[in-house]
């Protein structure tokens, strides 16, 4: 009994590493940033035909390499609930937490350096 929970844990263990080598190689090439507190959003902009209808956002603080502010890409699996948070903190006042990819930068924007967002929520 010993031995065979001991096998069990040890191909959970197996298992738990290799998803995290897969995750890690598949964002090897990503630099995350994000500002050093939490952030408002001070302007937003929703393009309607550019890129399917990206969505453009700035903060009141930056990180480096972001410092026109952050996109999020209407081809983003999460596309819909990332605009909904950035939108309800900008709304309400609320800050928010942003991740991004500071070398995927937006290129609908060829003077401004707009990070690609990867994570973003509402802090109160």
């Amino acid at each position: 009994m010993k031995a065979k929970l001991c096998s069990i844990t040890a191909s959970r263990a197996r298992l738990i590493i290799a998803a995290a080598c897969a995750l890690f190689s598949a964002h090897a090439g990503a630099t995350l940033v994000t500002p050093v507190a939490a952030v408002t959003v001070i302007q937003s902009f929703a393009y309607t035909a550019y890129n399917g209808g990206d969505f453009v956002f700035s903060t009141s603080g930056t990180a480096p390499g972001c410092t026109s502010g952050w996109y999020i890409s209407s081809a983003d699996p999460g596309y819909k609930a990332a605009v909904a948070a950035v939108l309800a903190a900008q709304v309400a006042g609320n800050f928010i937490i942003v991740y991004g990819d500071n070398s995927a930068l937006w290129s609908g924007s060829p003077s401004g350096k707009y990070c690609h967002v990867q994570t973003v929520g509402i802090s109160s």
